[in-house]
């Protein structure tokens, strides 16, 4: 299975489920991560219908005075800009603040929506490279969590080269960590909860 026919299967499952109890779910236990004090700049992303709500998750993170960022399309990649308010719909769907000013502050931990991952914690996205391209450009390493509402794993190695690797993946039901320079595969980590997956070795 490559990952082109991995992506549109994870796709298929994630219609048929009952979101809005997950996302809820999702949200509470990112939070209490995200409330770390040590985790002072946060990207963030504005989320979609098939994603993980961030709305209330933003809010109560900027109750507690943490600095909020988001995403801000740039040609075939991105720019980190400060949340704020009004947002605008801009293209594929994607809500943006007005603010166009890049900011220069490093981020501590970004979460980062996806649509699978593999054997080797890299991610599956939309198909469009931004994520891969932004991290690429970045002069540090921040802790990096993947986060859906549905787990999609792959447990063979299915992504490229370039395709961003994460330290945690969260979902409804399942937690994964990996500690730093831990080169595991997925499958040999001790993750909590269920899982789904739709690509397996024949041998397996």
């Amino acid at each position: 299975m490559d990952k082109n026919e991995f992506r549109k299967k994870c796709f298929k499952v994630l219609r048929k489920k009952n979101r809005y109890l997950f996302k809820k779910r999702i949200a509470q236990n990112l939070l209490k991560i995200l409330s770390n004090k040590k985790y002072k700049n946060i990207l963030l992303y504005i989320s979609l219908d098939n994603e993980v709500d961030t709305k209330w998750l933003i809010k109560q993170l900027k109750s507690q005075n943490k600095q909020i960022f988001v995403p801000f399309m740039q040609e075939l990649s991105f720019k980190m800009v400060k949340y704020s308010l009004p947002l605008i719909k801009k293209k594929f769907n994607i809500y943006e603040p007005k603010n166009k000013n890049k900011t220069l502050q490093k981020i501590d931990i970004a979460v980062v929506p996806i649509v699978g991952i593999d054997k080797n914690f890299k991610r599956v996205g939309f198909g469009k490279g931004m994520y891969d391209r932004f991290f690429d450009k970045l002069k540090y390493k921040p802790k990096i969590i993947f986060t859906q509402i549905y787990p999609c794993i792959s447990y063979e190695n299915i992504t490229d080269k370039y395709d961003i690797k994460a330290n945690s993946y969260i979902t409804y039901n399942l937690v994964c960590e990996r500690r730093k320079n831990d080169n595991r595969s997925i499958n040999r980590l001790k993750c909590i909860g269920g899982s789904r997956v739709f690509s397996r070795k024949k041998n397996r």
